[in-house]
């Protein structure tokens, strides 16, 4: 038997694989002077309380003062938190990001009066204000605020919830601790398949679960929902106190649900978001069918959720170098134009990308950074498949958010949440294009298909499925009641087992997954996972203009990723070509799922 597979430390991992975050600040030296200069942002941006109305010339100064302050917090919360990311243990990082995100708090309790002393200013004296010369470069930036009038509190109140967004960050801050640090500290050794010691990690299971060999997988499988159990006491209560805090936010301000309150900002109505859980779950007939087939491919007489992760087809299963990732990445994206790969290219070779898994590093994946950085990609490479499309995943949001802030000024770049996930998954729907064309059998296609199946799971049914159940949490606290582990874990179990069907078990083996829901961090996102199922629907129908050529398309495209916030979201989407506000779009979306499984049907004859 050899050594248990460990990961690095932080120290021990490579230059080249590391993000070059000493582009923000070549020295924490440096960091500290800029943080020292934001001592005095609190009772500057305090001065022009009651100075908003005087004129049009007034409110312009005080804009282009608290956004500057802005700015600044946000680059050096941007690198204390990337510091932080590479190693959650790092208490100088930890105590760093604490800093900014404290400062930061203290910023926004000053600039709180502006909201409703904005909103205080006459309508009509707006209209005409808004029409000046000083004024027109904040005209939309504006206008988006004024929207919130029926929303927004006095300024005492607004004030005092500003205070309260730091002690209501740290439900999100000690979930990160125990189920990144500390947690994965404790999870077991498991035997590999090859009988050597593996360590489990949150970057792993995922991984070790599509092992061929069922007894690796129910070992990881058990291994990691055993640990799990033991914290859920904890976890239910840090959620419950998050939803808890969304809950009384929304109420405060006046809003009918936590839920309305969070789809505002985007200008979505409540009716996008249940009209896609009700159209995904009309058609969970076909990932049964998809589940079902999978069932007869593997030989089994019940499928239980360790296999979840399995691809059907194994023959043609690859391990991949994070080099051909990449490469594969910008082959999938040429055509995008060559405008656009070469500053893929460009960032891939300059830093953009943290590669590997270490000790303390935030497990996942993201692309982070701000408006006076490039955009930096958090990975934690495994070399399989699913890793290649989230290096794709995560360089459309890099791409995105860089075209975005090289095309709008700062207050203007920051594109709305809700289109997020289309250029992410516009990518990926590049790649899989590019990796079905290029397959050389019958089996290599089923096996890309397979994989598409499982990106649609994954993206579009778990996703609403999280949608679904995040919508559950927030509404029980709403009527008053609690997150207890028991009503979380019954509530995750019931959807669980819709969404999978008849071909699982669910017997005792399966029960483990009802506490699946304490390890998803998105549910402290505020209603966002939504957002990739809308995004995969979107990106759908982006892809297939841009593949089938049609003119414009590519156009259109780009263009749409550098609008930042400067339309509406769903105007921005409809003028690429998407309508998000019926059904057509998501249904269209689940009809490609159900042709796929017909044809995956047909390729393996089972």
């Amino acid at each position: 038997m050899g050594m248990a597979e460990k990961p690095k430390t932080r120290s021990e991992i490579d230059a080249g694989d590391r993000w070059a975050v000493e582009e923000l600040y070549r020295e924490d030296r440096l960091w500290e002077e800029d943080f020292g200069k934001t001592g005095g942002f609190a009772e500057a941006a305090s001065s022009w309380a009651g100075k908003l109305g005087e004129s049009a010339s007034s409110l312009a100064k005080a804009i282009r003062e608290l956004l500057a302050q802005d700015r600044l917090i946000e680059k050096l919360k941007s690198y204390a938190s990337l510091r932080e990311d590479e190693d959650l243990s790092n208490q100088h990082y930890s105590s760093m990001h604490s800093r900014i995100v404290t400062r930061a708090a203290e910023v926004d309790a000053a600039q709180s009066f502006f909201q409703p002393e904005l909103l205080a200013i006459p309508a009509e004296t707006m209209t005409q204000w808004l029409r000046s010369e000083e004024l027109a470069p904040y005209r939309t930036w504006l206008d988006e605020i004024l929207r919130y009038r029926p929303y927004t509190l006095s300024t005492g109140e607004e004030k005092i919830l500003a205070m309260f967004r730091d002690p209501v960050g740290c439900f999100e801050n000690a979930y990160g601790k125990l189920a990144d640090v500390e947690l994965p500290a404790r999870l077991p050794e498991i035997v590999d398949e090859d009988g050597s010691p593996k360590k489990l990690t949150n970057g792993n299971l995922v991984p070790t679960l599509e092992s061929g060999d069922r007894r690796v997988r129910k070992e990881a499988f058990d291994g990691y929902y055993g640990e799990l159990e033991g914290n859920r006491n904890t976890l239910a209560a840090l959620l419950d106190g998050h939803v808890r805090a969304l809950v009384c936010y929304a109420r405060a301000r006046g809003y009918g649900t936590s839920l309305e309150a969070s789809l505002f900002h985007d200008r979505v109505e409540v009716a996008v978001y249940d009209n896609l859980i009700a159209s995904v779950h009309e058609s969970l007939g076909s990932m049964h069918r998809f589940y079902d087939l999978k069932r007869r491919v593997l030989g089994l007489p019940s499928l239980h959720l360790y296999d979840l992760y399995l691809p059907m087809v194994q023959e043609v299963r690859r391990k991949h170098s994070y080099e051909e990732a990449e490469q594969l990445t910008l082959e999938a994206v040429a055509p995008l134009g060559r405008e656009y790969v070469a500053t893929l290219r460009k960032g891939f070779e300059s830093g953009w990308v943290d590669r590997y898994e270490n000790v303390g590093k935030r497990s996942g994946a993201y692309s982070g950074g701000c408006y006076d950085s490039c955009p930096y990609m958090l990975m934690n490479f495994q070399g399989n498949l699913s890793w290649v499309f989230t290096l794709a995943h995560e360089a459309g949001h890099s791409m995105h958010s860089l075209i975005s802030n090289k095309a709008q000024p700062y207050h203007m770049a920051d594109y709305p949440i809700l289109l997020a996930e289309v250029a992410s998954t516009t990518n990926e729907m590049l790649l899989r294009h590019l990796l079905l064309e290029r397959a050389e059998s019958d089996l290599e296609r089923a096996f890309l298909l397979d994989d598409m199946v499982n990106d649609f799971r994954s993206t579009m049914f778990r996703q609403t499925m999280f949608a679904e159940f995040e919508k559950l949490a927030s509404e029980r606290v709403e009527a008053g009641e609690a997150l207890t582990p028991e009503y979380l874990d019954g509530a995750y179990y019931d959807l669980v087992k819709a969404f999978h069907g008849d071909a699982f078990a669910f017997d005792r083996e399966d029960e483990a997954i009802a506490w699946e829901w304490a390890r998803i961090p998105h549910f402290y996102y505020n209603f966002y996972v939504y957002k990739y199922a809308t995004g995969l629907a979107a990106a759908a129908d982006i892809s297939r203009r841009i593949l089938a050529g049609e003119t414009g398309a590519v156009e259109r495209y780009l263009e749409f990723l550098s609008g930042g916030r400067s339309k509406p979201p769903l105007e921005q989407l409809r003028e690429a070509g998407v309508d998000l506000a019926g059904r057509d779009t998501v249904n269209s979306a689940l009809v490609l799922l159900s042709d796929t499984v017909s044809e995956l049907e047909a390729l393996l004859g089972a």
